[in-house]
């Protein structure tokens, strides 16, 4: 079994979808957010997140409708 990798990991914000490298000493980023979708409330957040979600999964659809002529 190999050792847990140490240092920053490339994360997708769960609220914005934006990338960003955790963890990052003095990052207010959470394993989560980015450091800007922190500092929103967490009711927002929560709408953001599922909105997100949503248009993710309805993406996902359009690229499985097959291709018109």
């Amino acid at each position: 079994m190999e050792p847990p990798v140490s240092g920053p990991r490339p994360r997708t914000c769960r609220a914005c979808g934006k990338k960003f490298d955790y963890p990052v000493k003095g990052s207010a980023a959470t394993r989560h957010h980015c450091a800007e979708c922190v500092e929103l409330p967490a009711e927002t957040r929560r709408v953001l997140e599922r909105l997100s979600a949503r248009i993710a999964a309805l993406e996902h659809s359009l690229r499985r409708l097959p291709k018109q002529p």
